[in-house]
């Protein structure tokens, strides 16, 4: 059979199956949820970035804002199926960015496309405020029922992790009557009002935001003797009596996948506790099953006051948050103090519902945790055979960071990275200086895929031990990767 009549078949059985769904007479939307049909298997076509990919970032810096765009290769995609990601150039790679870690069900669900679709088709958005819709109220409640904590609970929902985390703050601030917040250092919580003065990541406030008393930043501890001290300065702040909430990651993000010290949550929730200070839980990262639990808290036994979810809540179909907590917290805000036109989406809802339910259904907080053991077990070896290149390998289930070793070379990191993709493997990079090789692939990703992404890490390491990197790879570099 040609590929040809397989994608006229697949739109007949689509169009069919939406049709009957509906209600419709006759078929609808042929095209709507066509599979993409490409090779299940990496295939460079073109060294990265091809003609069309570059076509495409030259019209868009024409067209739009220089800060909604930082760029990682010069890469623009344009399918996928699986973990699979393909440019326009036609190149397929291993999706390890997953859209920041957004995607994490690949790129072939179309059981998430359709509930959005059937949910739009009824109605496409109801202004929650004024009128709400069953498909929100839905998925507050499954929400509420996945989120650690026996107390009584309440959803604020939102469009982006960042609106959800300045949320958060909103209620923080309401219940406790204190401004002050407490955060930490290369911490990401968003990029607006209120998340962006509690990142820590000091250089997006730059021309923005003057220095307020009210946001106070300290270290992140990963070693037993950093917990210690840190969590005596956290006391010391927390004596002056101004901070209402301390929002913090489980596991940093943006930071390079850092992991706190062990026993560090239990010992700051206690203390938080005693002070009758709240703790905002930002999993807008790690959450939705990523690290081989709902959310990465629980790997410490903690039960925050309020947990932030984005990303991966609607698995990249839609833009969606929600921040999830106490009901005397969430409740504390006045009427329309926490409201967007796109609060509470019926659509967006219903693909997040969905998302949820086929974690559940395919066990893929299970497979997070078993192909992620491995992936990170594998890395690990090769931080151990390759000490000049790897610094580090750390993370929890599929949240892995491959620390890069750029004493000798400044650009090792990025250079090991753009290799990498050369190869099929898209991965993106970050934390401060970009050192950290980020590792969040779909959370369906295979051990036989994982084994791939192994052997391009070990194939990459040995070029770059034996200086057999091409130069135009270097040169792609200094034209394409972020701080470029």
């Amino acid at each position: 059979m040609t590929m040809t009549s397989r994608r006229k078949i697949l739109k007949s059985i689509a169009g069919l199956s939406v049709g009957l769904n509906l209600g419709f007479k006759g078929l609808a939307c042929n095209t709507c949820f066509e599979k993409a049909l490409i090779p299940l298997d990496i295939d460079i076509k073109t060294l990265p970035p091809g003609p069309k990919s570059k076509a495409l970032i030259n019209r868009m810096k024409r067209s739009i804002g220089k800060t909604n765009y930082t760029g990682l290769y010069g890469v623009s995609a344009s399918k996928g199926d699986g973990v699979y990601l393909v440019d326009l150039d036609e190149n397929v790679y291993i999706d390890c960015l997953a859209a920041a870690s957004t995607n994490i069900l690949g790129y072939d669900n179309h059981k998430v496309a359709e509930a959005y679709y059937q949910a739009a088709n009824s109605i496409p958005n109801t202004a929650f405020g004024y009128t709400p819709n069953p498909e929100a109220v839905e998925l507050a409640e499954k929400l509420i029922s996945i989120t650690p904590g026996e107390y009584e609970k309440k959803v604020l929902l939102g469009v982006s992790g960042s609106d959800a985390c300045g949320a958060a703050i909103e209620a923080a601030r309401k219940y406790t009557g204190k401004m002050g917040v407490l955060s930490f250092n290369y911490a990401y919580h968003g990029s607006t009002g209120l998340s962006q003065q509690a990142s820590g990541f000091e250089n997006l406030k730059d021309g923005i935001y003057r220095q307020s008393p009210d946001f106070i930043k300290v270290g992140f501890p990963r070693t037993l003797k950093e917990r210690d001290q840190i969590l005596k300065e956290i006391e010391a702040v927390i004596k002056k009596g101004t901070i209402g909430a301390v929002i913090a990651e489980p596991i940093q993000g943006d930071a390079g996948i850092i992991m706190p010290s062990k026993g560090f949550f239990p010992r700051l929730m206690d203390l938080l506790q005693k002070h009758n200070i709240l703790l905002i839980d930002d999993e807008i990262q790690s959450g939705m099953g990523r690290t081989g639990k709902w959310w990465a808290i629980e790997h410490e036994d903690v039960i925050p006051d309020m947990v932030v979810a984005g990303k991966g809540l609607s698995a990249g179909y839609a833009p969606i948050s929600a921040t999830i907590g106490r009901k005397d917290i969430i409740d504390s805000l006045n009427t329309a103090q926490q409201i967007f036109t796109y609060t509470g989406h019926g659509p967006s809802a219903a693909a997040a519902k969905k998302v949820i339910s086929l974690i559940q259904k395919k066990k893929l907080i299970n497979n997070a945790h078993e192909v992620g053991s491995y992936l990170l077990s594998g890395l690990k070896q090769m931080t151990t055979k390759y000490p000049e290149i790897f610094t580090e390998a750390r993370g929890l289930g599929l949240m892995i960071g491959l620390e890069v070793n750029t004493n000798k070379i400044k650009l090792a990191n990025k250079i090991f990275a753009y290799r990498c993709l050369e190869k099929g493997i898209y991965f993106g990079y970050f934390g401060p200086g970009q050192k950290v090789i980020r590792i969040e692939p779909p959370l369906v990703l295979s051990m036989k895929e994982a084994d791939k992404i192994l052997s391009v890490v070990q194939e990459t390491a040995g070029e770059m031990i034996n200086n057999k990197i091409p130069e135009e790879t270097v040169a792609k570099v200094k034209k394409y990767a972020l701080g470029w």
